[in-house]
């Protein structure tokens, strides 16, 4: 067998500038906000190993550390969707926003008529071993559509952004509310509204959507029993559920340094603790610093992202890129805010550190949107500094 000849110089041009090209485009990205997401996915594996073997024990699952494993596949595929995404042109941002809004607005309609209920809502498709719960994806693609027609309007006063936002977002609404699922509602209405206050919306949209908010969740609270629930019971806490106790007891007897790696025991007591209650997890075992660590965090992403998206030029990107980040750091205020009993119960994972694959798909096309948004190219920003 003939050995391989050698590259010739002209072939050794190319994959050198292929290199350069690619190394370009990483650095291209903002680190800080990269060097965040690589350790919440780190933090994630280790909260996963931590809470594996109670779970997998409950379920009566041979692997103890079924789940951890699962875990760590997922995040190495949600790093893969993250820089898949944030290679993205803009153009593709916008058309991939479309694209997925359409299909995964189907998916949420098939998912709420056509598969049965778990934990009391039907939100998962199903087949064999897969499962996708399709929100996960719309809450990106929803923001990234109303960026678009929201922009469209900045540049065209003529053009009826607002309304053609508003009419993107009820059919989501009404699909996700007939699943149900009033958190994720809950949620892309708060974003909502925070993107209409970046475009200057006038007053009347204001209490217009104050008042309908209010108005839908009057109507939920009597007309959805586990909603009525769940308001009295943080209303009452006396009557508080059983999972937040256990979560806020979890918390308290973390400390300041935690009871130690594999040592809590909310995870022995909670079905979801690997997932909608990993917060807690992580305050019992790592303590108080760990706590405050993933806040910060949180925060840093928080401050990182809108400030830079405050200095992009285009419209389309700054406002995708402010919904995004609000979206992300957002869903993870809600799911910290059930842990300490500040909201009423909702399962809301942690981005990047809840157990799911759903979840953690749908946060890394979140995040790499949010990097492709932000990179650093010629003319994107209003002067220099904004891109350092």
């Amino acid at each position: 067998m003939s050995a391989r000849p050698d590259f010739t110089a002209a072939e050794r041009g190319d994959w050198t500038a292929r290199w350069r090209a690619a190394a370009g485009a990483f650095r291209s990205l903002d680190q800080s906000l990269l060097v965040a997401a690589g350790v919440l996915l780190a933090l994630g594996v280790v909260f996963a190993m931590a809470a594996s073997p109670a779970v997998t024990a409950r379920i009566q699952v041979d692997d103890s550390f079924h789940f951890s494993a699962r875990h760590a596949l997922f995040a190495a595929l949600g790093v893969g969707v993250i820089f898949a995404a944030a290679a993205s042109p803009l153009i593709f941002v916008r058309r991939a926003g479309a694209v997925l809004y359409l299909v995964s607005l189907i998916l949420v309609a098939i998912a709420a008529f056509f598969f049965p209920d778990i934990k009391g809502a039907a939100r998962w498709i199903s087949a064999g071993p897969f499962s996708l719960q399709p929100a996960e994806i719309l809450k990106p693609a929803i923001v990234i559509v109303w960026a678009w027609m929201l922009s469209e309007h900045l540049k065209r006063p003529r053009f009826p952004g607002h309304w053609a936002a508003l009419a993107l977002l009820a059919p989501a609404a009404l699909l996700l509310l007939a699943q149900p699922d009033v958190g994720q509602t809950a949620l892309i209405g708060f974003v909502f509204g925070i993107m209409l206050l970046l475009t200057g919306v006038s007053w009347r949209w204001l209490a217009g959507g104050t008042v309908a908010a209010a108005g839908l969740g009057y109507a939920l609270y009597w007309l959805e029993p586990h909603v009525r629930a769940r308001v009295d019971a943080f209303l009452n806490p006396e009557a508080q559920s059983y999972q937040v106790t256990q979560a806020i007891e979890a918390i308290k007897a973390g400390g300041l340094f935690g009871a130690g790696p594999g040592e809590g025991q909310v995870k022995r007591l909670l079905p979801d603790a690997h997932a909608d209650f990993i917060y807690a997890v992580a305050a019992e075992e790592f303590g108080l610093f760990a706590s405050l660590g993933l806040l910060a965090l949180f925060g840093w992403i928080l401050w990182r992202g809108l400030s830079r998206a405050s200095r992009l030029i285009d419209p389309f990107a700054q406002l995708a890129a402010a919904g995004l980040v609000t979206l992300f750091v957002t869903q993870a205020a809600i799911h910290i805010a059930v842990n300490l009993s500040l909201i009423p119960a909702k399962g809301m994972t942690l981005p990047f550190v809840s157990y799911g694959g759903s979840s953690m798909m749908g946060s890394a096309l979140t995040f790499g949107f949010i990097l492709a948004l932000l990179r650093k190219r010629p003319g994107a920003y209003l002067y220099d500094g904004g891109a350092q």
